[in-house]
């Protein structure tokens, strides 16, 4: 169907039809349903690797890949793959193969990248990519499950909408809140390849995926919708054009005569083979592995071989990238002797570092950063084979490595934040200073060239990062060596703040003797003095610690520390001390003028951080302190609901016995009382009803507390809020918990129903609860109960005169909840009751209906394939016939969902096997879009037209063609399909046959008249080839 640019005339109408047809199956959401997907996903990016590698692309490399002969093949016929392997070779693959030796190459990125530009330049289809990268942190980039996340967004997510097939796989994760698995990921994109035209995928750098089975095992699927280029490293043929221009581009600044500047070009393009990294080597070895032995050997006769063997080791297994300034530290530092040597520092490192490793093992980035020149660098010094050439060099054993290069207790990948850029990578006295290195630190702060207070790291500096660690040595060092105690930046914004929150006294009172700033504000808990309260349980495990924190507080206010001073995640100090209980740092501070009221924070104010740390003795003093009881704000919204919701009925007594209001409003439930009720809190319950409560009061996740307890199913909370009046019918609010999978029950007994708790529902419609109050989900309390499947409790609302024929909520009625629930006793229970079989309305969704929306009980029966409920309805005089709902008749919903026996039960029942709607138009193209020969065969002797138009496909011809089913293409010729019938997405099935690559079906199609003439665009070149044709192609100018 594709050809090479030159030769492609691209029909522009038929694009035009096809694109609109696509476009159909793209539904609308909104922008947030969009970008809720879009995060689910969690999709790489391939993008970012498309724009960096061409940016780096020299320009006209790459393009003698448009006039290769195996690739103008691989446009001009069938879908398939184009295999590139490393140096330029190209072969053909007509079958999917996932064994291929991986092999060492290079430029593939680059020409991985021409490919896609020409692709969308050039051709009016699809072009999807994406880049296996092992240089990826997250490592998604080298999985088959990244691809198809990739995939997926760039396929199905188009600004018409999104695919049908990827919203349901959405619904099916419970609307993003559970992943999918690898295997749903892939089914779903078999399902939106479906319905696009055959497109180009683009994969780059296959040997660096770790999942290659996997992911042909995957594509396979897709070999008729796609043709795919893979790019990998393999052996190699010349891609001397590309080495030519690259050379000319990295050596034409080079003050060279034009002869010697020749030699070296053509000599280098010709001995290179391809392999852009040979060009830097004096002689060309005929592998890479030779390239490196090469190089390492060259290494181990150089004056420099230790320190090669030191910074190779850093290379191989440092967390962390490395600056040129942190390489000077390193070949500074003995690590099997422990020493320290300053004159070993290189003062032209910045150019020198190639004087000690060879440019094939090692670049300098522009940002100053070293690191191994090409992940095979690595893969061969980890190697057996390299490890015989670096015998008396360095050892490349992982776990010894790491032990020379972070030490034996070191965890720098924890201590040391990974997503820092370049320019912001830790200094190295930031280092020593962090690991406690006294004698290292001496001699770097008495060099002119250290800055002590250069900026980095998580603490910011290094004097924060040594009292960060407690060590007093180093930070009396810093200090004397004019570090500045008031630095900002870091974890806990100063050095000062860095000691409060660990309890070090000595160092905060050495930074306060150096005027560090005691009311500096920033950081992680905004002061020092907050740090210091703070820390007051939950790193202090002694009295004598603990009272140490305390001395902190006091050293602190003793330097002007503002008791009231606010920020940090507790707004203030008081607030942090009194939510890590302890009361004598609160005591401390409230005698130093500490505010009782000041709001902010985690908790809101003190008061309720104290009430949520269930310390009454601290509540008590706050409240000796005139805090306000009834004070809004924070979690819980009030200091009286944090007591109820932990449950601590002392603190709640206290609270009422100083103005608590019980009726007070705001925080999760609204109301103390509700929240008592939804934690099933019955003491206390009948404290706040005590203290004037109002068991009607409005608002909160459950509206009400009556409907709270209901739905908590707590019949004695229910009962005595009952006896205090509570409304049984209140109505409102939006009633959600994980009873309800996220619904809305607007009264107390549809939560009670809900729960499935038949005591409670007794109780409350004793109590006068209408049975047949309306709203919520599901409409009322009878169709709840028939949707969970409470056969007691539909018996028993029916007996309190419920109307099973209330219509409205999820499921429509009663009846189909049932239904769709497949419990024959409730749904002959309402036939009893007279419920009307036939009813209509609602949308009804759930994961038997895959997202449609059933009318009737009849379709909510067939949908969920029970013959058993289906026979009882039809017996109860349910029209086969009746219309509506995405498959718009039960006939068409059995049909698509392959239920042979419920067909043929329909049929006998007079079902019409020809009424037209729905998503597949009837229901003979409904069971050949799903490939059910049997149903296809029943249906037609039941007098389904071969010939009906309409649905998705058109008609069941280009259905069955679609779907690649021969023999069901054959029965609908035999009974008389017309193989030129006009419609669908294809327009015709001779089109769609050849769009899907299947020579059988269209030679079939040929031989029953297909006409391929030129109302609709052929790829006439690739019949004549594959098929040879050409005599029968009627009204169609002779092939050249």
């Amino acid at each position: 169907m594709f050809a090479n640019a030159s030769h492609f005339d691209f029909n522009a109408s038929n694009s035009q039809f096809q694109t609109a047809e696509v476009i159909n199956n793209y539904h609308s959401w909104n922008s947030n349903d969009v970008l809720a997907i879009r995060n689910w996903l969690k999709a790489p990016d391939p993008s970012t690797n498309f724009v960096a590698a061409y940016d780096k692309k020299t320009a006209g490399t790459g393009e003698w890949i448009h006039s290769h002969t195996e690739y103008v093949k691989w446009l001009e016929g069938e879908p398939g793959m184009l295999w590139i392997q490393g140096k330029g070779e190209i072969l053909l693959h007509r079958r999917f193969e996932s064994n291929k030796d991986l092999l060492v190459g290079s430029g593939k990125t680059i020409l991985s990248t021409t490919i896609i530009k020409n692709l969308q330049e050039n051709f009016a289809v699809g072009c999807y990519y994406y880049y296996f990268d092992n240089h990826d942190n997250m490592k998604t980039k080298t999985t088959a499950r990244g691809l198809l996340q990739s995939l997926l967004l760039q396929m199905a997510i188009r600004p018409e909408g999104v695919h049908p097939a990827l919203q349901a796989l959405y619904k099916k994760c419970n609307q993003g809140v559970v992943e999918s698995t690898t295997e749903d990921l892939s089914t779903t994109l078999a399902g939106v390849l479906k319905d696009l035209s055959p497109a180009f995928l683009v994969l780059d750098a296959m040997d660096e995926c770790s999942e290659a089975i996997d992911v042909f095992r995957h594509l396979a699927q897709f070999k008729n919708n796609l043709y795919i280029a893979v790019t990998s490293r393999y052996l190699a043929e010349p891609t001397y054009n590309d080495v030519f221009k690259y050379l000319q581009d990295k050596l034409g600044h080079r003050k060279l005569k034009q002869e010697l500047f020749d030699e070296i070009v053509n000599h280098l393009t010709q001995e290179s083979q391809g392999q852009f990294r040979w060009v830097d080597c004096q002689k060309l070895p005929k592998t890479l592995e030779e390239t490196y032995t090469v190089a390492i050997k060259r290494i181990s006769e150089s004056e420099h071989v230790d320190d090669a063997g030191q910074l190779l080791r850093w290379l191989t297994y440092a967390f962390e990238p490395l600056s040129i300034a942190q390489v000077t530290e390193i070949l500074a530092v003995d690590l099997d002797e422990q020493i320290f040597d300053p004159e070993a520092r290189s003062s032209e490192l910045e150019t020198g570092v190639y004087d000690i490793l060879d440019s094939t093992l090692i670049v300098v980035n522009v940002n100053n950063i070293v690191e191994l020149a090409h992940n095979s660098v690595k893969e061969f010094l980890v190697a057996s084979e390299g490890q015989q050439h670096l015998v008396g060099l360095i050892e490349i054993n992982e776990q010894l490595a790491h032990s020379k290069v972070h030490g034996p207790e070191r965890d720098w990948e924890a201590e040391c934040d990974p997503t820092l850029e370049a320019d912001k990578i830790q200094p190295p006295l930031y280092y020593i200073a962090y690991e406690g290195l006294n004698w290292i630190v001496k001699y770097l702060v008495s060099e002119e060239t250290v800055d002590v207070n250069a900026q980095g790291g998580k603490y910011g500096n290094a004097l924060q990062a040594a009292a960060a660690q407690g060590n007093k040595d180093i930070v009396q060092l810093l200090l004397e060596n004019k570090a500045d105690a008031n630095a900002q930046g870091g974890r806990y914004g100063n050095a000062l703040q860095a000691a409060a929150a660990q309890g070090n006294e000595d160092i905060v009172q050495l930074l306060l003797e150096h005027k560090a700033e005691a009311n500096a504000q920033g950081g992680r808990y905004g002061n020092a003095l907050q740090a210091a309260a703070a820390q007051a349980t939950r790193i202090l495990s002694s009295f004598s610690a603990a009272q140490g924190n305390k001395d902190i507080v006091q050293l602190l206010l003793e330097h002007k520390a503002d008791a009231n001073a606010q920020g940090g995640r507790y707004g203030n100090a008081l607030q942090a001390a009194a939510s890590h209980g302890n009361k004598d740092i609160v005591q401390l501070l409230l005698e130093h003028k500490a505010d009782a009221n000041v709001q902010g924070g985690l908790y809101g104010n003190a008061l309720q951080a104290a009430v949520a740390d269930g310390n009454k003795d601290i509540v008590q003093l706050l409240l000796e302190h005139k805090a306000d009881a009834n004070a809004q704000g924070g979690w819980y919204g009030n200091a009286l609901q944090a007591a109820v919701a932990d449950g601590n009925k002392d603190i709640v007594q206290l609270l009422l016995e100083h103005k608590a209001d019980a009726n007070a409003q705001g925080g999760k439930y609204d109301t103390a009382l509700q929240a008592a009720a939804a934690h099933g809190y019955k003491d206390i319950v009948q404290l706040l009803l005590e203290h004037k409560a109002d068991a009607n009061a409005q608002g909160g996740q459950y509206k009400t507390a009556l409907q709270a307890a209901a739905a908590r199913g707590n019949k004695d909370i229910v009962q005595l809020l009952l006896e205090h009046k509570a409304d049984v019918n209140a109505q409102g609010g939006d009633y959600r918990n994980a009873l309800q999978a996220a619904g809305q029950y607007k009264t107390a007994l549809q939560a009670a129903v809900a729960n499935g708790n038949k005591d409670i529902v007794q109780l409350l419609l004793e109590n006068k609860a209408d049975a047949n109050a309306q709203g919520g989900e599901h409409e009322n309390a009878l169709q709840a109960a028939a949707a969970h499947g409470y056969r007691d409790i539909v018996q028993l609302l029916l007996e309190h005169k419920a109307d099973a024929n209330v219509q409205g909520g999820w499921y429509g009625n009663a009846l189909q909840a049932a239904v769709a629930y497949g419990n024959k006793d409730i749904v002959q229970l309402l036939l009893e009751h007279k419920a009307d079989v036939n009813a209509q309305g609602g949308d009804y969704r759930n994961a038997l209906q895959a997202a449609g929306q059933y009318k009737t009980a009849l379709q909510a029966a067939v949908a969920n394939g029970n013959k058993a409920i289906v026979q009882l309805l039809l017996e109860n005089k349910a029209d086969a016939n009746a219309q509506g709902g995405e498959h718009e008749n039960a006939l068409q919903a059995a049909a698509a969902h392959g239920y042979r026996d419920i067909v043929q039960l329909l049929l006998e029942h007079k079902a019409d096997a020809n009424v037209q709607g729905g998503w597949y138009g009837n229901a003979l193209q409904a069971a050949v879009a799903y490939g059910n020969k049997d149903i296809v065969q029943l249906l037609l002797e039941h007098k389904a037209d071969a010939n009906a138009q309409g649905g998705q496909y058109g008609n069941a011809l280009q259905a069955a063609v679609v779907d690649g089913n021969k023999d069901i293409v054959q029965l609908l010729l035999q009974h008389k399909a017309d193989a030129n019938a006009q419609g669908g997405q294809y327009r015709t099935a001779l089109q769609a046959a050849v769009a899907q690559g299947n020579r059988d079906i269209v030679q079939l199609l040929l031989k029953h008249t297909a006409n391929p003439s030129g109302k609709v665009p052929l790829n006439l070149r690739w019949i004549k080839a594959t098929l040879g044709v050409e005599a029968n192609l009627s009204g169609s100018r002779p092939l050249p």
